[in-house]
């Protein structure tokens, strides 16, 4: 029996809404919805879409290798089919939609994608995260599309050592990028892998240009996930290390919380610049982790460090009902008993996660797949 059959022989729970007649969930039915929580009680609340697994540049801590396994184009899911999946997770109760890749603005007419996900009642916040090398084209017809939020990658300010990180020279394109989205939304926030011995001499730089742009940056220990395969524990810099650096210079940061959910603890600075820490490898946030991921293939994962994901376009382009589908969804998610970045900390000796063998026989497990 496949796992798409078991998961359509399931009953609805009580107190969940029934299909319609069509097998289609009614809109009333999604709106406003409780969401499906897993083995640990976390809710369904967070989407992140990866809507194409190819990247423009080669950043050392997700794409470090020469060559890459490409998932085949015609496996890619269509705007459409990632609006109807969408719709179907939020009748589970997600409410946020982060478009992911790869690198999305790779994805031609991605704003005609925003429009469709604008135009879903239940979606509270559409978000983007990118590298910003084609932002400042793309960032006024991203939010005429429905775009609330932007988040840039960006982990130098010096163009050379963009470079030997990246495998490019477009920092200029990214700064401009950062400056057109920090414009057109108001403010734009900016996310920055710390890597010992790469870029950790500009904790300060780059505080000082989030704080002349009024944007929020968010420093983000090195992780050994899928593709970081040049990862060591000596290359993490740990985030009290980040905080005492920055308030050697800045002044002492005073926590203000990590709200919601979200990833990063903030802080607010003497000047009143918030910034925020993400502490993924050395205090893991496991326990109130919402977020589930959608490969551009329509794979189904629940952690960052899951090995093994769900198929959802066979079913989608099976004929499944959004009723069937969303039986799937919620089985994954109420059998989730993920805290993978919890196993990892508790490994003693602990290397890459995956080998880069292995990554090359099953791209599924690389980072830029799965959406970060």
């Amino acid at each position: 029996m496949t796992f798409w059959r078991a998961a359509h022989d399931t009953v609805f729970r009580p107190g969940l809404a029934a299909p319609t007649a069509t097998g289609r969930l009614s809109a009333d039915a999604i709106i406003g919805r409780m969401p499906v929580l897993d083995a640990f009680d976390r809710p369904l609340r967070t989407l992140r879409v990866s809507v194409t697994d190819r990247c423009n540049l080669r950043c050392l801590y997700c794409m470090p290798e020469a060559e890459y396994v490409w998932l085949p184009r015609a496996d890619l899911l269509s705007f459409e089919e990632i609006d109807r999946l969408a719709g179907i997770f939020v009748g589970e109760g997600v409410a946020r939609v982060r478009l992911t890749g790869g690198e999305p603005l790779l994805r031609r007419d991605l704003p005609g994608l925003v429009a469709r996900l604008a135009a879903r009642d239940g979606v509270r916040e559409r978000s983007l995260t990118t590298n910003g090398v084609h932002l400042a084209a793309s960032a006024a017809a991203l939010r005429t599309a429905g775009l609330d939020r932007v988040t840039v990658s960006l982990d130098t300010l010096q163009i050379d050592r963009f470079e030997r990180l990246s495998r490019s020279r477009d920092l200029p394109a990214v700064l401009e990028g950062i400056a057109a989205a920090a414009a057109v939304f108001g403010t734009v926030k900016i996310d920055t892998v710390v890597i010992r011995g790469e870029n950790d001499d500009e904790l300060t730089d780059l505080v000082a240009y989030a704080g002349r742009l009024g944007a929020e940056i968010r420093f983000i220990e090195y992780m050994d996930v899928g593709g970081a395969t040049r990862w060591s524990p000596s290359r993490v810099v740990p985030r009290e290390e980040i905080l005492a650096r920055i308030g050697a210079a800045a002044g002492a940061p005073v926590e203000i919380g990590r709200p919601d959910a979200a990833p990063a603890s903030r802080y607010v600075l003497p000047g009143g610049q918030v910034i925020g820490v993400i502490a993924s490898t050395t205090e893991p946030f496991c326990a109130d982790c919402d977020r589930a991921r959608l490969t551009a293939d329509g794979q189904l994962f629940t952690c960052l460090y899951a090995t093994r994901g769900a198929d959802l376009r066979g079913p989608l382009r099976g004929g499944a009902t959004d009723a069937e589908l969303a039986t799937i969804i919620r089985g994954v998610w109420q059998a989730r008993v993920d805290r993978g970045a919890e196993a990892r900390l508790a490994v003693e000796g602990r290397t890459s996660f995956i080998a880069r063998d292995a990554l090359k026989a099953r791209p599924h497990l690389e980072m830029h797949t799965r959406g970060g």
